[in-house]
This record gives C-alpha cells, structure tokens and sequence, in this order.
C-alpha cells in the first residue's frame, strides 16, 4: 500500500489524510439514522442522491438533528478518517497508537485514525501532528482511495489534466482510469480544492464498485532478488508492489548490491510494506566497493560479501559481517540500536586464518554513525570509528585487534595472548580473565579495571592510563610485567597490597615510606543521615574519622584529610578530595573497613599518595 509522499506545499511527510463523514466540524451533535431521500437538502434530482442513500441506509453516514445532510460543507480530515474505516470495516477497538501529537487516545476519531495508520493508508505531518480538523483536498482523497481500494493504472502517463503534481500522478491515474473521477473540468482536475461530504460518498461508492478493499493478514516471505522495478517486483512468479517506506531500498543505484540478495519481507494485500533482514551477496573489489544505500528500517542485516559499505539505513536489531568478509566493510551514516557482531571463522579455517594473520586484516569502518556494542569473534580485525562506540567485547579466542577510536567500554574476555594496537581512546578497559595482554597502543585509558589477579599486562610508551585498579592481594608489578619502566604513565594506582595516587616510583606496588597523614586517629564521629554528615566536616580535622551508621546521600568534599569508614554502607554522591599542598602518605578508610561511593571519586592532591583499599568506586575515578 502507497503511503503519502512529502508535499512541497505542505511539508507533509509522507502525508496522507483520510476522509470522514460523521457530524459538524464545529460541534458534534448526534446524528439521526434517516432515509437519505428524507434528507431535507438531498432531493432525488442532487447528483450525488444514490451514493448519500448508499452509505446511509448501509449506516456508514447519517444526518444532523434538523434533517438535513449538508452535502455541500467541507469534509475534515477527521471525519474523514471515521468514514473509511467504516466502510472497510476496520477493528478500531484494538489497535496501536499512532502518537500523534494532537489525538490522544481520548479523541472521538481515535480509533479510526489508529486502524487505518495501522493498515498503511495514513499518516501524519511531520512535525508529528494529524491535524484531524482542516478540511481534505481532492489529493488527498486520489491518494487515499487508491491506497484503500487498492486501484491501479496502467499508464500513468494517459492523464488529461495539466495540472497534477508528480506525488499525486500516479493516485489520480488510477482514479481516472477506474472512473471514480472525471476531473473538475476535461484539462483539470484541481487537487488543492477541498472535497465536500456528497462529492465524498460518491467517490466512496465508485471506488467500491471497481475496487478491492479486503484486508489480508500480513505473511512473512523470504526470497532471493533477481531483478526488480521501480515499482514492483516478481517472486515465484507473483507480482508485488512496494510500499513507499521501501522504495528506497528497490532503487536502481541499490540493484548492484542486491544482487543475489536474500531478503525476508512482509506483504500485506500484495504489497510489501516492510523489509525485515536482509543478507547482502554481492562482493565489491579493492578498488570499488558496493554501496548499500536506503533510509529505510530494517530489523538486521548481514554482510556476507567483502568490500560493502552500507549507508543511511536504520537497523532496530543486529548487523552482522559474516566470515565471508575478508578485507573490508563499512557503515556509513548508519543508526544500529542492536549490535554489530563480527563472526568468528570455524575449523581448518580459522587455523590456516591464524596462521598467516598478517595477511587477513579485515577492516570494520564506523563512520558518522550510531551502533550498539561491537562483538569481536573475528580475529585480527581492525576497527575504524569517528564515532564513540558503547562497547567493544572481545571474545575468547582473539589473539589480535587493532582499535582506532573513542570507545566508552572494552571488555576483554579472551583467553589468549592478545596484542591489541591502534589509536585509542577509552573510558574503561575491563580485564575480566586471565588473558596476556600486550597494549602496543597510543592514547588514553581512563579507568583500566584488572579484575582477575592472573592477568598480566605490558603496555607501550605511547599510553597514558589515568586510573588502573588491580586486584586485591595483588601488586602491580606482578599484573603489569614492564611498570618499572612505564610507571610514570600510570596516573594512579588503586586495589592491591600498597594502592597509591599521584606519581608512581619505580618500587611497583610499594610505596615509600613518605610521613602519614593523618598520623593517628583522634576524634570519632558516628553519622546517620546528611545533615549529621555535613556538622561532622565543618568539625573534622587531620587525623580524626568520621564512620557512616547508614547509607547517606550527599556530594562531598574533603579539604582536611580526614578518614572515612563506610562501614559496609554506600555514600551515594560525588567526593573530591583537595589537598594541593599536602604531602606524605593517606589512607581514606582504615584498614578492614569497606563501602561504596555511588558516584565520582576526584582527587586533587599531587603530592599525596592516597591509599583506597577496600573502597568501591561506582562511577569516575579523576585525578586532577
């Protein structure tokens, strides 16, 4: 089914208006069941006598209270919508909310707007708004009589009028050739002009009498493109026709890629209205890719073909780039709210693939798009992005990536040697298993969280880790094998047996025995909520501990270096420490103590080395 194009004048987007016939624009008053010949303005000589008494003795249209039908007023947008989903017989009862802005489910035309919204005969504006009350045009009506009655042309270069706009054509030739309209004069057929409530019931009638308004259920079926119109296309010797919302993946710049296609759709009364998968075949070279270009949405997709570039298109699910993929793919101006899933090469072809990895790089380009994780089973990939990428999750059996990009996650659960290189930039690198990693990178890691003490890291000189968390028990020199030699790229260092800030020395996990602050403890102060939280800081000084009775909610921030026991309990908020003058050696929480700062943990004290054994950090760990 046909939905409405954009219109210059109107801006509609893809908008089309249905047509009712029911009470008043201005007050709606309840109508009375009458013969239409009982009509006190519909006399036997009107010219639209016998479609009036069609429609109402069937109890689609009735009158008003004073007994007349008004045949002459304009039809609004509204009514109009009450009138066809009358006479196609539409559940309007169970149906999905279109969201338009101006007809909450309340509305008295709600129902009918929603079912024929469902069916793909109307649409909105596109500043999503119905505008159920202006009245309809004579486009319109072409537009949605075609859509409704499914009537077609065969030649829609046959029309006698001079004045149809191009994104009405082929609605008016199909209307004019059926013989539902003659036009406003032989040369005319005038669509801007409004459509009033008799010239309505006898368009109705006629596009009843040569059309097919039976509504199927929609059916799933897969296929394999050969070739295509622009219009229409052939499976299993079936001809059917596209829906405006998948023209622009039938275009003729599209034929190449779709070549040899496998694509999964759904058809609704001979007409496609939706393309769920699609498995693009057709390989480019080095030296000319294939371009895949639609705005449509897709459910997924699935590149199973070297030398891609998929463009513009919505994906609701997963893309995944098959093993087939040997050099490169690429999304482009893409928006993919599931994940892009790199597959992984089985049996002897993994083996000979690993073999010679050095001369099997493919690809993956993410540029000016959106995407969910990235799931890397494929190794020796390299992945290219000018966009931040949610997370990167690197499977078990990679042994090389390379990463060029701002990524907010990297999650590492291979249990290989893994050499990762590239540019990057990351908020947080997850070590989850026992993995060997070499970080031949350059770049920034925000928070590096080791969390298996049998990981061991080496990292080049071209990384700045601001934060790296190490298991408890652990040390850094045991997790990172070259820290001596790296340790001045390593902002802090937290967990362990001797977690430390500021500038690391070449002791790893050692820190030297610098004076401590605070020296002993002297006074205690037992909190239960913020208030008590926030006397307790106006008194505590150096050396005296404030320990939480309950979980507090407050944003903090420590001038004096006071200890914190949390007892087991979390601070929901944010806490600074800032102490740009201090010097020596801190312990936030005395020893045995732990708990959970919910929010960001910022230090400000160069010349302190702050040790946070035992605490959970929920969000940022920053060191100014």
């Amino acid at each position: 089914m046909s939905k409405w194009r954009k219109s210059k004048k109107s801006k509609y987007l893809k908008a089309i208006t249905a047509m009712a016939l029911t009470a008043s624009a201005v007050v709606v008053v309840a109508p009375i069941a009458s013969e239409a010949s009982s009509f006190k303005d519909v006399h036997r000589t009107h010219p639209f006598y016998d479609d009036i008494k069609n429609l109402n003795d069937r109890g689609i249209i009735n009158g008003f209270q004073d007994g007349t039908f008004k045949p002459e007023q304009n039809l609004t947008r509204g009514q109009a919508a009450k009138i066809i989903a009358s006479v196609l017989e539409l559940d309007t009862l169970n149906v999905s909310n279109p969201n338009f802005k101006d007809i909450p489910t309340t509305h008295q035309y709600f129902g009918a707007i929603a079912a024929l919204k469902q069916e793909g005969i109307i649409d909105g504006y596109e500043d999503g708004t119905f505008r159920q009350g202006d009245y309809i045009e004579r486009n319109h009506v072409a537009k949605i009589l075609a859509n409704a009655f499914h009537l077609k042309a065969s030649n829609t270069n046959s029309l006698p009028f001079t004045d149809v706009r191009a994104d009405y054509k082929e609605a008016i030739a199909a209307l004019y050739e059926n013989n539902v309209t003659t036009g406003k004069t032989t040369t005319l057929f005038d669509g801007s002009s409004n459509v009033t409530r008799g010239q309505m019931a006898a368009f109705i009638t006629r596009s009843e009498a040569v059309g097919h308004p039976i509504f199927q259920p929609s059916q799933s079926v897969t296929f394999k493109v050969e070739e295509y119109a622009a219009s229409e296309i052939t499976i299993n010797g079936k001809t059917y026709y596209f829906d405006d919302s998948v023209k622009s993946i039938f275009t003729t710049e599209n034929k190449t890629a779709l070549t040899g296609a496998e694509i999964t759709a759904t058809i609704k009364n001979g007409v496609i209205t939706k393309v769920n998968n699609v498995v693009l075949n057709k390989a480019g070279s080095a030296e000319k890719e294939v371009v895949f270009k639609t705005n449509a949405t897709l459910d997924s997709i699935t590149i199973n073909a070297d030398a891609v570039i998929v463009k513009n298109v919505s994906i609701t699910g997963n893309a995944i780039i098959s093993s087939n993929v040997k050099a490169k793919v690429a999304f482009d101006g893409a928006t993919i709210t599931g994940d892009i899933i790199t597959e992984a090469i089985d049996g002897a072809k993994a083996s000979l693939e690993n073999k010679n990895a050095s001369h099997t790089t493919p690809v993956l380009t993410i540029k000016n798009s959106q995407t969910g994780k990235v799931h890397v089973k494929r190794n020796n990939i390299s992945i290219m992005s000018n966009s931040v990428i949610p997370e990167i999750i690197i499977t078990a059996t990679i042994s090389a990536i390379n990463i060029e990009g701002a990524v907010k996650k990297v999650t590492i659960e291979s249990t290989a040697k893994l050499k990762m290189t590239g540019n990057i930039n990351f908020e947080r690198l997850l070590l989850s298993t026992a993995v060997e990693l070499a970080l031949n990178v350059g770049g920034v890691v925000n928070y590096l969280s080791v969390l298996n003490a049998d990981a061991r890291i080496t990292i080049g000189s071209g990384l700045l880790i601001n934060t790296l968390s190490i298991p408890a028990g652990s040390t850094v020199t045991k997790i990172m094998t070259n820290y001596a030699a790296v340790a001045s790229q390593i902002k802090a260092v937290i967990g362990g047996s001797s977690p430390s800030t500021g500038v690391p020395n070449n002791g790893g996990g050692n820190v030297a025995p610098d004076p401590v602050i605070p020296p002993e403890k002297v006074n205690e102060f037992n909190v239960k909520n913020a208030e008590e939280l926030k006397q307790a800081l106006k008194q505590a000084k150096a050396g005296d501990l404030i320990k939480l009775m309950a979980p507090v909610t407050i944003d903090i921030t420590l001038t004096d270096l006071v200890m914190f026991d949390l007892n087991g309990y979390t601070l929901n908020g944010n806490v600074t420490i800032t102490a740009p003058t201090a010097k020596g050696r801190y312990t936030f929480m005395p020893a045995g103590s732990t708990g959970t700062i919910s929010g960001d943990l910022i230090i400000d004290a160069p010349n302190v080395n702050i040790s946070l054994d035992g605490l959970t950090v929920e969000g940022h760990t920053v060191i100014e």
